[in-house]
């Protein structure tokens, strides 16, 4: 049994290097010493490749970054950026340059690294990146080697290596060992173990190289080491460069703090379940950014966007091989006899051969990122670096952009309203555009590599009031707040935590809050209030009943009602927002006009009717809900029986203009039964005429040598039943005629009624 085991375990043999392999080592450190620049070059380089520093950043929230680096070049130079793989992918795939003074981008280059698989196809070994002990003797078979196994020592060829499995007695693991075959130089054939005091010497220099060469490739994967992106401009004097990009970054988190640093309304006393319990309070954002992209964030423009536009990762700085067929050479084909199939005339409808499909040569492209903002680039980074970033001049913003942004230097729109607490002033100014929502840091930022940031994003008031709410998904009453997003701010979804009175209220989650929406947020428990309900009167009652054209349909109204009891036992008054579930084909009682005593929802979502109920202190506040659902039977009159009758009259309280309607369908009903059980007699005296005629018949059959006046006895009664069967026959045919005209009655009746009564 083979195990997998790693190539460094073959390094317990031990390879000793031989004189050859020194000397290979020594040629190959002096190439590297020629290959390494001079001191002079190194300075030339440098005096013409220079590192372009970051200078605005925009993170989204789909965990994309986009990152603008501007600075001045001079003349023909190259401004180099440093990058690991995995951001190189998304820089190739969005990387913009951009010469403001009339420059031209050469190009950009990358140090590029072939993949490891397709380094290995090009040594002389077999041996792919997860070699084994056992793959290593198998590729280097025939190799000359030197075994040293205690004080023996064997020179010769190797021919193989083997796995056997050794019994070690009853009830033991078999033991696996290692052997090689050695050839000899005198034709001797050796088997040896290997063991880890046997030691195995390459002698043939070559193939020391390329192991050694294996080696280094293998060493290689762990040196990921930066991806140097240099960038070529060529141009005349001194001149502004700007290159942008998109990268994976973390996702930036907001979080809230909801604080009321004025007193509650007046009037709010103990017993006062009418007291407004709506405040204004103040509303603190902050920002945590991580900066992990190895590179410092020194005085940067920043700016945080709620949105997500979609990206993607593709591997461009990989080096792709096609995979190609594998064609053999052609071989020369001995003629042998061969048989041929008969020919036959096929239409061409037959063979399947039609006129090829005209396809259309115009395609519509929609341009679905166009008209973020104009700038360069394509797409939404394109759009971004023109719409937040921009160039120099006059910026195009597109209709849904907030209008009086500066572009150019910062970004700015109308000020956030007046400070509710001077402790923090968020720089910050916001502004939509497209689907997105952006906090732009007015002054510049520093966040170096490997940091993060606590940043002040807004500061502003809103309207809230103080509720308890309980749902019955969440039986446990929770202290929360009704509030109403008056900044004219859309709030990005985060964590809260709410000061109140001067102490820690709690905290919670939010999910983002557009301007002028209502949204509640729990925060704590409430327990000083405790809910239960009961339900009442649950039934099913006929409202109507309708027919036409043979179809009777029974109208059903199904009613529930609900008393929720809310009882408050704090010494101040409460406001108890009720979740109500909304229910699939209800229709909800509670319409809060004068003919309903129960007050209507104050608002309702998808899944639930939220009312509010006020309970002042110690008291305890009831709440009726009432709720109808409408439902229809259908039934055919022409498949109707009795029973189904009398249920439907029944549930319609055997109401009189409904008997009226179907008294004549009754009564035709009985006319077509009466005919019919008629119709039964007659079919059963012809049954029981036939039956003596049979019997008769077979008398006079049994008496055909009898005396003649028995067999003429015989006949007369046979002569009689005929008769009888004849006339039955008559009485038969009329009965089936009447019966067949009164069920055409019946049916007339059945299409022709209409019914439409309320019940």
């Amino acid at each position: 049994m083979r195990k997998a085991i790693g190539f460094s375990s073959l390094f317990l043999l031990t390879l000793t290097l031989t004189a050859g392999a020194q000397q290979l080592v020594a040629k190959q450190a002096a190439a590297k010493s020629a290959a390494k620049p001079t001191a002079k070059a190194a300075r030339s380089e440098a005096a013409t490749s220079t590192e372009l520093p970051v200078t605005r950043v925009a993170l989204y929230k789909n965990g994309v970054g986009f990152f603008e680096h501007a600075g001045r070049v001079t003349g023909d130079q190259s401004v180099t950026i440093d990058f690991t793989t995995a951001q190189l992918n998304d820089v190739l795939q969005s990387l913009t340059a951009i010469d403001l003074n009339g420059g031209r981008i050469a190009g950009a280059g990358y140090n590029s690294t072939t993949p490891l698989d397709q380094q290995l196809k090009a040594l002389p070994l077999a041996l792919g990146e997860d070699a084994t002990a056992v793959d290593f003797y198998n590729a280097i078979r025939g190799a000359r080697i030197e075994v040293r196994s205690g004080t023996t020592t064997i020179t010769g060829r190797l021919l193989n290596i083997e796995e056997v499995n050794t019994p070690e007695g009853d009830n033991k693991p078999a033991l696996e060992k290692r052997l090689i075959t050695v050839i000899g130089e005198g034709g001797e054939v050796h088997t040896v173990e290997l063991t880890t005091a046997t030691s195995v010497t390459l002698l043939d220099a070559d193939l020391h190289q390329d192991v050694t060469r294996y080696l280094e490739l293998l060493a290689s994967t762990r040196n990921q080491g930066l991806r140097h992106l240099t960038i070529k401009d060529n141009g005349t004097g001194t001149r502004e460069l700007r290159v942008s990009y998109i990268s994976e970054v973390p996702i930036w988190k907001s979080t809230y703090r909801i604080l009321f640093t004025e007193p509650k309304a007046a009037g709010a006393a103990a017993n006062d379940s009418t007291a407004s319990t709506k405040q204004t309070a103040t509303l603190q954002g902050w920002s945590v950014v991580d900066n992990t992209t190895g590179a410092d964030w020194i005085n940067v423009q920043l700016s945080l966007i709620a949105g997500a536009p979609q990206s993607f990762i593709q591997p461009l700085s990989v080096p792709y091989y096609s995979r190609r067929p594998e064609i053999g050479l052609p071989q020369e084909a001995q003629l042998t006899p061969q048989t041929h199939e008969s020919g036959e005339l096929v239409s061409e409808m037959d063979s399947g051969l039609h006129a090829p499909t005209k396809i259309p040569t115009e395609m519509r492209v929609m341009n679905s990122a166009k008209g973020v903002g104009t700038g360069t680039g394509s797409g939404y980074v394109g759009g971004v670096a023109g719409g937040i970033y921009g160039g120099t001049g006059q910026t195009s913003l597109n209709s849904n952009y907030v209008a009086g942004m500066q572009i150019a230097n910062g970004v700015s729109i109308d000020a956030l309203s007046e400070d509710a607490v001077n402790s923090i002033a968020p720089n910050t100014t916001t502004a939509t555009f497209d689907d997105y929502f952006a906090y732009n840091l007015t002054e510049p930022i520093t966040i170096r590599k490997n940091e993060s940031a606590l940043v002040p994003i807004l500061q502003t008031k809103i309207d809230a009031e103080r509720v308890t709410l309980w749902s019955q998904r969440q039986p446990t009453p929770l202290r929360a707040l009704w509030i109403t997003n008056t900044s004219k701010l859309t709030l990005d979804r985060g964590s809260f935590s709410i000061v109140e009175d001067g102490n820690f209220g709690g905290e919670g989650l939010l999910e983002p809050i557009h301007p002028d929406e209502k949204r509640l947020l729990s925060y704590a428990v409430d327990q000083a209030v405790r809910v239960t309900f009961e339900e009442q009167n649950g039934n099913t009652q006929a409202t109507a009943l309708t027919a036409a054209k043979g179809v009777m349909v029974l109208h059903h109204t199904q009613t529930s009602e609900i008393m929720y009891v809310i009882h408050n036992a704090a010494t101040d008054g409460r406001t108890v927002v009720i979740e109500h579930p909304i229910r699939q084909g209800f229709e909800l009682d509670n319409a809060g006009d004068k003919d309903s005593k129960d007050p209507k929802p104050e608002e309702t979502t998808p899944t639930v009717y939220r009312f509010r109920v006020s309970a002042a202190a110690g008291e305890t506040a009831r709440l009726h809900v009432s709720e109808h659902r409408r439902s229809t039977v259908s039934y055919r009159l022409t498949n109707f029986d009795d029973n189904q009758l009398t249920f439907i009259l029944n549930q319609t309280g055997n109401n009189e203009k409904i008997k009226q309607a179907l008294e004549p369908i009754l009564d035709a009903r009985r006319h077509v039964a009466e005919l019919q059980t008629a119709l039964d007699k007659v079919n059963e005296r012809m049954t029981a005429l036939h039956s003596d005629e049979e019997r008769q018949r077979a008398n006079i059959t049994a008496l055909a040598n009898a005396d003649k006046s028995s067999r003429e006895r015989f006949v007369r009664d046979l002569n009689a039943t005929e008769d009888q069967i004849a006339s039955a026959q008559k009485e038969l045919t009329t009965a089936q005629a009447a019966l067949q005209a009164a069920k055409d009655d019946l049916a007339s009746k059945i299409e022709s009624l209409q019914i439409d009564e309320k019940i």
